[in-house]
C-alpha cells in the first residue's frame, strides 16, 4: 500500500532490518551513535503518528464504527491505556498552533513528552497568545528534559493568564 511514494512494505522491511542488529556485537561509539539515532527516529515516527492521529480525530473517523469517541476508538483499536489516548489526542489538537514545536517534533529533535509538556500552553483560549512563545518553546526543549519543560510551560501559563482581563462573567458582572 503506497504511501505518497512510500510503500508500507518498504517501512516493514526496514524494520525488520533494525530488529536484526545485535548490540552486542557494535563497537562503543556505534552503538552509543545509534541509541540516540534510534531515538530520534521513535520520536520522528511518533510525530507522524500524531499528525494522523489529528487528521483522524479531525475528520471524525472514529465514528464510522461505532465508537463514542476517538478517545475510545484509540484504546480499542490502538490497545492504548486512557492516559495515553487522552495526551495523544490533546498533542494532536494543539500542534497546529505550534507550528515550530511541530517541527522539531517532525525532525525528531524533541520528542512528544516534550510536545505533551507545552501543550498545554495552546488551550484555554491561548492560542493566539503561544504562538510568540512556541519558538522559544520549541528552542528550550531542545536542551531541557520535559520535566523542566512542563515547569517552564506552568510559569509562562500562570504569567500569561494574571495579564489577561479576567472574563466580566467570572468578575461577577453581567458583561458588556
Amino acid at each position: 500500500m503506497p504511501i505518497k511514494g512510500v510503500a508500507v512494505d518498504d517501512i516493514d522491511a526496514q524494520v525488520a532490518r533494525l530488529a536484526t542488529v545485535d548490540p552486542g556485537g557494535l563497537p562503543d561509539s556505534e552503538l552509543a551513535l545509534l541509541v540516540i539515532d534510534m531515538r530520534r527516529l521513535v520520536d520522528a515516527t511518533e510525530a507522524s503518528w500524531i499528525r494522523l492521529l489529528a487528521e483522524f480525530d479531525r475528520r471524525g473517523l472514529w465514528q464510522l464504527d461505532g465508537a463514542r469517541s476517538a478517545a475510545a476508538w484509540l484504546r480499542r483499536e490502538c490497545r492504548l491505556v486512557h492516559p495515553a489516548t487522552t495526551a495523544a489526542l490533546l498533542v494532536a489538537g494543539v500542534l497546529r498552533f505550534l507550528p515550530v514545536t511541530a517541527e522539531a517534533f517532525r525532525s525528531g529533535s524533541i520528542s512528544f513528552e516534550h510536545v505533551r509538556a507545552i501543550a498545554p500552553a495552546a488551550e484555554g483560549g491561548r492560542a493566539d497568545l503561544v504562538r510568540n512563545a512556541d519558538p522559544i518553546f520549541a528552542r528550550a526543549a531542545l536542551w531541557m528534559n520535559p520535566r523542566q519543560m512542563g515547569n517552564v510551560v506552568r510559569t509562562w501559563i500562570r504569567l500569561t493568564d494574571s495579564e489577561r482581563p479576567e472574563p466580566p462573567e467570572r468578575r461577577g458582572g453581567r458583561g458588556p
